[in-house]
C-alpha cells in the first residue's frame, strides 16, 4: 500500500510508526527505530509488545515531543539540585490514578494504541519517589489516565489556545509493571495497561454452545467471567447458530473469531472510572466525537496545533473481484443453492478477472452462505480505500467518527470518516524545558459511507486426528437416534449433562451406505465412539468408528482373537442375536442365534450340504412346517432316516396329488410302541404293493379288524384265487368255480362238485 501525502514533511510510504513523527521532530537512530517499528507491526491482537519495543516507542515519544528520552528526564531530575523536592501531578497534562495512591506514580511519557477489532494497549513510562514499590501489588489492578488540556500553571494554557475539547480519559488494568534501572531520588517504572477483554486471553477452555445467537454467547461468557461493561449495537437480525465449539483456545480467541465470523466490529469507549466494550455491525456503531465532531485540516500551518490535523494521506489497494463460497449439506446433497457468489462494487481495471474461491465456508443454508460471502467482500472493500493522518486532536478514538473540514480538496472536505486506529503520544515535562507540544497522534480512518467489516484473521482451532466420545441420550433410554444420527458427549466437555443435550445430531459412518440399501448399526447410549471432524472443523463432527473399553469389553475377549462375530443386545431386555465365527483349529464353527424369531427368504434356489457329520433340526416347543407352494420336494438319504415324535402326533397330508414311498433296497418298519396307528384316505385309493418278498401282519394279543364297504383278497394274480366280501355276501372264486354265501343260502357253481368226497 502506498500513500499520497497532503501534509507537511516526507515520511516513509505506508509506515505508520514513522508517520507519527511531527514535521521537524527530533529522531533517534533510524536503524533502531526501524527495528522497533518492525516489532510493533507484528503485535498480536491478544498480546503485549516486548519490553524492548515498548521502551523504543516510549523513547521515540519523548524525543518527538520533548527532544529527550524519558530515561534522560529521570537522570536530569536525579542530578538536579532540587532532586529531593517532591514531584506532583498537579497542573500536569497527564494525570494518573492507581491503587498506590496520589502522586505515587507519575506519568513521564505514554503511548496509547486504540484499535477496531483488536485489543488496545497503553504503555506508560512512570516516575516515582518510591524506589521500593512492590511491583506485584499493582499488576491486575485498575488504572486510569486523564489528559488535562487546560492544566493550570503550564505552558499548555498558551499553546492549546483552541476550543475547549474537554478531558480525555483512558482506563484499564495493569497487565505488566516493572522497575527500570537503579532506584534513586526518582525511580523509573514501566507499565502496560490493557482492557478487561484482555483478561480473556489468559483463560482457555473447551465448551459447546447450541442454538444461540452470537450476542447471547458473548453475553454469557462476559457475565460468567465477571465482566459487565459491554454494549451491543446490532442492526442485523441475529442468526441462531445451531452448534459452536470452543476447543483448546482462549476465551478472547473464541470471542474474537465469533465476532469476525458474524461480521461484528468492536472497540472500547473510555469513561472516568471504567471502559466499555462496544459491539456493533454497522458504521452507526461509530458515534460522533465529543465535544466536537468536526476537525479542521490545517496542513503545515501552525494553527494545526490548535486541535487540528496537519497530515492527511490517502491510499487505494487492489483487492479481489469476486468471492465464491461452496459447501456441502448432507441433508440436501444435490442442492445447487450451496454455491454462492458475491461480486465486488470496486471498478479497478483487471479486478473482474480475480476470484477468491473457498470450500467448506461454515454454513448449512444458502442464506447463511450469502451473508458470510457478503461479509467477506465488505471486509475486502473496506481494506481497499484507507486514509492516514496525524494531528493534535485528543478526542480521536476508535469508538467515534468525525467530519473533516478546511481541506483544499473537495473530495475530502466536509466528508465524514470513521476511525479504525489511533496512536496517541503524550509526555509530561517534569524538567520544564519542553520545546514542543506534549501531545500528538496518528490515525487511520475509513469513509463513513464504506461499510466496515472485519477480516476473519483470528484462527479457528483445527482438529487434528480423531477423538473419543460417549454416546448419550435421555435418562432411562438405551437407544437415542433420529434414524441415522446420535448425540455424543466429548470427554473434554466439563459442562455436558450426558442426557442427549451435549451435542448436535452426529452422523455415523456405516460400512455401506446407499439410497435405501447398505449396512446400518446405530451406536447405543453408553458406547464409546471415535469421532473425526470434516476439514478439521470442530463444528462438523462425524462418527467413524466404535471401540471397546474397560467397562464395555469385547464379547469374544477370552478367545485370544480366534473368534469373531456380531452379538446384539435386546433393547430393554435380556438376550441377544448373534452370528459368530470360531477359527479355533480343529473346532471351527459358524454359530447363528436368534433370540426370538428367525425368517429366511430365498428368492431363487437354496442349497445346503453337510459333507461329513450330522444335521439336526430341533423344535423344542412349537411346530415344524415345510411347505412347497409350487413344485416338488425331494429328499435323498444314503443311510438311515429316523423320525421320532416324542410326544404328540405325526401327520402327513397331501392336499392335492399323490404320495409315494419307495424303499429300493432294505426294510421299512413302522413301530407304534404304545398307542394306535391309523391310515385314513378320505377320498381316493390306498394301495400297498410288495413287488418281491412277503407281507406279514401280526396281532399277537388283540383283535385285527379290517373294515371296508367292499373287500377283495387275491392270491396268484388274475388266474389265481380271490375272495370278494360285501355287506350282503361272501364269494370265493377259483377259475370257473364259485362259492357264494349270502344271508339265506349258499351257492356253489363249478364244472364238478364234490361234497365230502373222502367220506363217500
Amino acid at each position: 500500500m502506498s500513500f499520497t501525502s497532503t501534509g507537511n514533511g516526507a515520511t516513509p510510504s505506508g509506515n505508520r510508526f514513522f508517520s507519527s513523527l511531527p514535521a521537524g521532530g527530533n529522531a533517534l537512530d533510524m536503524g533502531s527505530l526501524a527495528s522497533a517499528a518492525a516489532m510493533l507491526g507484528n503485535v498480536p491482537g491478544a498480546g503485549l509488545i516486548g519490553g524492548a519495543a515498548r521502551a523504543a516507542e516510549l523513547a521515540q515519544t519523548g524525543m518527538s515531543l520533548l527532544g529527550r528520552t524519558p530515561a534522560s528526564i529521570a537522570d536530569a531530575l536525579n542530578s538536579a539540585a532540587g532532586a529531593r523536592s517532591r514531584l506532583t501531578q498537579d497542573s500536569r497534562f497527564i494525570r494518573m490514578e492507581s491503587p498506590l495512591g496520589r502522586d505515587v506514580l507519575l506519568v513521564n511519557a505514554m503511548v496509547v494504541d486504540e484499535y477496531v477489532n483488536r485489543l488496545p494497549e497503553i504503555h506508560l513510562d512512570l516516575l516515582s519517589h518510591q524506589g521500593d514499590i512492590q511491583i506485584d501489588q499493582i499488576v491486575g489492578q485498575p488504572v486510569s489516565i486523564r489528559l488535562e488540556p487546560k492544566a493550570s500553571g503550564s505552558a499548555l494554557s498558551q499553546l492549546m489556545a483552541g476550543p475547549d475539547i474537554g478531558k480525555r480519559t483512558f482506563h484499564g488494568y495493569a497487565a505488566s509493571f516493572g522497575r527500570v534501572g537503579h532506584p534513586g531520588a526518582v525511580t523509573r517504572y514501566e507499565m502496560t495497561v490493557v482492557p478487561w477483554f484482555w483478561f480473556l486471553t489468559r483463560s482457555t477452555d473447551c465448551r459447546i454452545f447450541q442454538n444461540r445467537t452470537a450476542e447471547q454467547i458473548l453475553s454469557e461468557i462476559f457475565v460468567e467471567l465477571g465482566f459487565h461493561d459491554f454494549e451491543f449495537h446490532l442492526k442485523t437480525p441475529p442468526a441462531t447458530l445451531e452448534y459452536v465449539v470452543m476447543y483448546r483456545e482462549s476465551y478472547y480467541n473464541f470471542c474474537a473469531r465469533l465476532m469476525e465470523q458474524e461480521g461484528m466490529l468492536w472497540t472500547f469507549r473510555y469513561e472516568a472510572d471504567k471502559h466499555v466494550l462496544v459491539i456493533g455491525d454497522t458504521n452507526d456503531t461509530f458515534r460522533p466525537l465529543a465535544p466536537v465532531d468536526s476537525i479542521p485540516y490545517y496542513g503545515s500551518s501552525a494553527a494545526s496545533e490548535r486541535n487540528g490535523i496537519d497530515r492527511w494521506d490517502e491510499a487505494f489497494s487492489f483487492r479481489v473481484g469476486k468471492i465464491t463460497y461452496r459447501d456441502f449439506n448432507y441433508s440436501t446433497p444435490s442442492s445447487p443453492l450451496m454455491h454462492v457468489e458475491v461480486p465486488t462494487t470496486l471498478k479497478n481495471p483487471n479486478i473482474g478477472s480475480t476470484e477468491r474461491y473457498e470450500y467448506h465456508s461454515m454454513y448449512d443454508l444458502a442464506d447463511d452462505g450469502r451473508r458470510y460471502a457478503r461479509y467477506a467482500m465488505e471486509a475486502e472493500e473496506a481494506q481497499a480505500h484507507r486514509f492516514e493522518g496525524a494531528g493534535f486532536v485528543q478526542a480521536m478514538t476508535t469508538a467515534g467518527r468525525f467530519r473533516l473540514t478546511h481541506h483544499p480538496m473537495a473530495a475530502y472536505d466536509d466528508k465524514q470518516f470513521v476511525i479504525l486506529h489511533v496512536r496517541h503520544h503524550a509526555v509530561n515535562d517534569y524538567t520544564g524545558q519542553a520545546a514542543e507540544l506534549p501531545y500528538r497522534n496518528a490515525f487511520t480512518c475509513l469513509p463513513l459511507d464504506v461499510p466496515f467489516r472485519p477480516e476473519r484473521r483470528t484462527p479457528k482451532p483445527f482438529m487434528y486426528g480423531t477423538q473419543a466420545a460417549l454416546v448419550v441420550g435421555p435418562k432411562g433410554e438405551e437407544i437415542y437416534t433420529d434414524g441415522s444420527r446420535v448425540k455424543v458427549h466429548f470427554f473434554w466437555d466439563r459442562r455436558g449433562k450426558l442426557d442427549g443435550s451435549d451435542s448436535i445430531w452426529v452422523r455415523v459412518s456405516q460400512p455401506w451406505a446407499g439410497a435405501g440399501w447398505g449396512g446400518a448399526a446405530i451406536p447405543r447410549i453408553g458406547q464409546e465412539v471415535i469421532v473425526a471432524f470434516n476439514e478439521g472443523d470442530p463444528d462438523n463432527p462425524v462418527i467413524v468408528g466404535r471401540v471397546f473399553n474397560g467397562e464395555a469389553a469385547n464379547p469374544y475377549h477370552g478367545d485370544n482373537g480366534q473368534t469373531m462375530g456380531i452379538r446384539s443386545q435386546t433393547h430393554k431386555g435380556g438376550g441377544s442375536n448373534e452370528l459368530r465365527f470360531s477359527d479355533v483349529n480343529g473346532a471351527q464353527e459358524v454359530y447363528l442365534h436368534a433370540q426370538k424369531d428367525m425368517n429366511t427368504v430365498v428368492q431363487d434356489a437354496q442349497s445346503t450340504q453337510v459333507l461329513k457329520g450330522d444335521r439336526t433340526i430341533l423344535v423344542s416347543t412349537g411346530n415344524h412346517a415345510t411347505e412347497v407352494s409350487t413344485g416338488n420336494m425331494s429328499e435323498a438319504i444314503q443311510g438311515d432316516r429316523t423320525t421320532l415324535v416324542a410326544k404328540g402326533n405325526h401327520e402327513t397330508t397331501v392336499s392335492t396329488g399323490d404320495m409315494s414311498e419307495t424303499v429300493s433296497l432294505g426294510d421299512r418298519t413302522i413301530t407304534v410302541a404304545k398307542g394306535n396307528q391309523a391310515t385314513t384316505v378320505s377320498v381316493g385309493n390306498l394301495t400297498t404293493t410288495v413287488t418281491q418278498g412277503d407281507t406279514t401282519q401280526k396281532t399277537p394279543a388283540g383283535v385285527h379288524t379290517i373294515e371296508a364297504n367292499e373287500l377283495w383278497i387275491r392270491v396268484g394274480g388274475s388266474g389265481g384265487t380271490s375272495i370278494h366280501m360285501t355287506a350282503d355276501a361272501i364269494e370265493l372264486h377259483k377259475g370257473s368255480s364259485t362259492i357264494r354265501l349270502d344271508g339265506g343260502e349258499i351257492k356253489i357253481q363249478a364244472p364238478n362238485t364234490h361234497i365230502n368226497p373222502d367220506n363217500g
